[in-house]
C-alpha cells in the first residue's frame, strides 16, 4: 500500500510513474497476505470521540473509497486505538480501479525486479519479462528493501532471533456470526489458545484472532506463527517462506478442525479462502538520512519539517502467543530524511523498509503510516523530477 500511495502521489503531481508489482495484484500484505485492518490510519482513540483521521491526504482519501466501494466496515476501536476493517479481495480491486485511472501511472504486474544499477542521473532496472528501465527517482516500497539491496545501498535488519514472527491468515465461512462479534471473539481466541495448552492442538496453532468477513457467517482467522526452533528464521527466503506457510496451513487446518468439534457455532465452519503468502512483519530495512527510534515515537516529539505522523504503538510480535504493546504520548513526526537512502541520493523508500530501529519499525510498519510514508515520497519524487534535483537535495532543503 505504501507503493500504490507512492505511485498515484507522485503521477497526480504530474510526474510520468511505473508502479512495478512482484505479484499480480496490488496491495502487498493487505491484498496477499489478507492483512484485513488498516492500522496507524487515526489518531489515538481518546474519550468518547468518534475516529479521527490522522492522515489528511491519500490513507483518508483510500480509506473514504474503501468504505463507499464496500470494501471497507466502519471504524472499530480496538481499546486505545481505531482500526478500519477490510475485506483484502476487494482492497485489491479498488487499489488497482485507482490506479488503472490515474493519469500518468503505468501498471507492470508480474514483473519481480531482477538487477538494478545505479547511473548519474538515476537508476537502471530489469524486471522479469520486460525491457530495461531508466529512471530518474527510485521508490523502495517492496517491504523488504529489495531496490536497495539490488543497488547496494545500506540495508539494515535486527538479528533473527529478534525479527517479528509472521502470520496465516485465512477465511472461513460456516461460522455464526454471533462468535465474531465484540467479546465472543475474545472467548474463542481464549479457548484455543487453551487447547493447546492442553494438547488438543498442535504446538504453535493456539495463538489466533477473528474477525468478521465479507459476508455473513464468514470470518477471518488470524494464526500467529511460531518460528522454527530447528533452523533459523530466514523470511528473505523463499523456500524458507513456503515450508513455514506449508506448515501454519497444517495448524489451520487442526485448527478448523477442532473448531467444529468442540464448538457449535463453527460446527460447519470450512477453510474457504487462504492466502497467496504467509503474512511478513518485518524484514530489512533501508539506513536513511535520519533513522527514526523508539525513544521519539514514545515522546510524541513532533518537528517543524515532518511529512507524515506516526500515531500507531509499539507492537512486536517476538512470540507468536502475543504481541506486547507500548503506548506513545501522542502522534510523532516522521521526517522526509527517514525516507531517503543514506547512500544514494535518489533513492526514497516508504513502508516496512523505511530507516528506524527494530523497535521504531513495530510502530511504523503499519498499513495507515505506510501510506503516509508512501504519499511523502511520492510528493518529493514529482518535485525532484521538477526541480531537477536529488531526494536528498530535499531533505537539506527543509532543515
Amino acid at each position: 500500500m505504501a507503493g500504490v500511495a507512492a505511485a498515484v502521489t507522485t503521477a497526480e503531481a504530474g510526474a510520468r510513474t511505473l508502479l512495478i508489482e512482484r505479484s499480480d495484484i496490488l496491495g502487498g500484505n493487505a491484498g496477499n497476505a489478507l492483512v484485513h485492518t488498516i492500522c496507524g490510519l487515526y489518531l489515538p482513540a481518546d474519550g468518547d470521540a468518534e475516529a479521527g483521521y490522522a492522515h489528511a491526504g491519500f490513507p483518508r482519501r483510500f480509506a473514504d473509497l474503501l468504505l463507499r466501494q464496500g470494501a471497507a466496515r466502519p471504524a472499530e476501536r480496538a481499546g486505545r486505538v481505531w482500526v478500519l476493517p477490510t475485506f483484502p479481495h476487494r482492497l485489491a480491486e479498488v487499489a488497482r480501479e485507482l490506479c488503472e485511472s490515474t493519469s500518468g501511472l503505468e501498471l507492470s504486474f508480474d514483473a519481480p525486479l531482477l538487477s538494478a544499477s545505479s547511473v548519474d542521473d538515476g537508476f537502471t532496472l530489469r524486471v522479469a519479462g520486460g525491457s530495461s528501465i531508466h529512471t530518474a527517482i527510485g521508490v523502495d516500497a517492496s517491504g523488504d528493501a529489495n531496490l536497495a539491496s539490488l543497488l547496494g545501498a545500506e540495508c539494515r535488519a535486527a538479528d533473527a532471533s529478534m525479527l517479528q514472527n509472521p502470520s496465516l491468515i485465512f477465511r472461513v465461512r460456516g461460522v455464526d456470526p454471533a462468535e465474531t462479534e465484540g467479546f465472543a471473539r475474545l472467548r474463542v481466541s481464549h479457548a484455543i489458545a487453551d487447547a493447546e495448552r492442553r494438547l488438543q492442538l498442535p504446538a504453535g496453532a493456539g495463538s489466533v484472532l477473528l474477525r468478521p468477513g465479507p459476508e455473513v457467517g464468514e470470518a477471518y482467522v488470524t494464526l500467529n506463527v511460531a518460528k522454527p526452533c530447528d533452523r533459523p528464521f530466514a523470511p528473505l527466503d523463499g523456500q524458507f517462506l513456503a515450508a513455514l506457510a506449508s506448515e501454519a496451513r497444517g495448524h489451520a487446518a487442526a485448527l478448523v478442525a477442532h473448531l467444529r468439534a468442540h464448538r457449535p457455532g463453527f460446527a460447519s465452519c470450512e477453510i474457504v479462502e487462504w492466502p497467496r503468502c504467509i503474512g511478513v512483519r518485518e524484514t530489512r530495512r533501508i539506513a536513511g538520512i535520519e533513522e527514526m527510534t523508539a525513544e521519539a515515537l514514545l515522546a510524541g516529539r513532533r518537528r517543524a519539517d515532518e511529512v507524515a505522523i506516526s500515531t500507531w504503538p509499539i507492537e512486536l510480535w517476538h512470540d507468536h502467543k502475543g504481541a506486547r504493546f507500548t503506548y506513545p504520548s501522542g502522534p510523532s513526526s516522521i521526517p522526509l530524511g527517514a525516507l531517503v537512502s543514506r547512500d544514494l541520493p535518489r533513492l526514497g523508500m516508504a513502508g516496512r523498509c523505511m530507516s528506524a530501529t527494530h523497535e521504531a519499525l513495530g510502530a511504523l510498519r503499519v498499513l495507515g503510516t505506510a501510506m503516509a510514508t508512501g504519499e511523502a515520497i511520492g510528493r518529493a519524487a514529482a518535485q525532484s523530477v521538477e526541480r531537477s534535483c536529488t531526494l536528498a537535495d530535499l531533505v537539506h532543503a527543509r532543515k
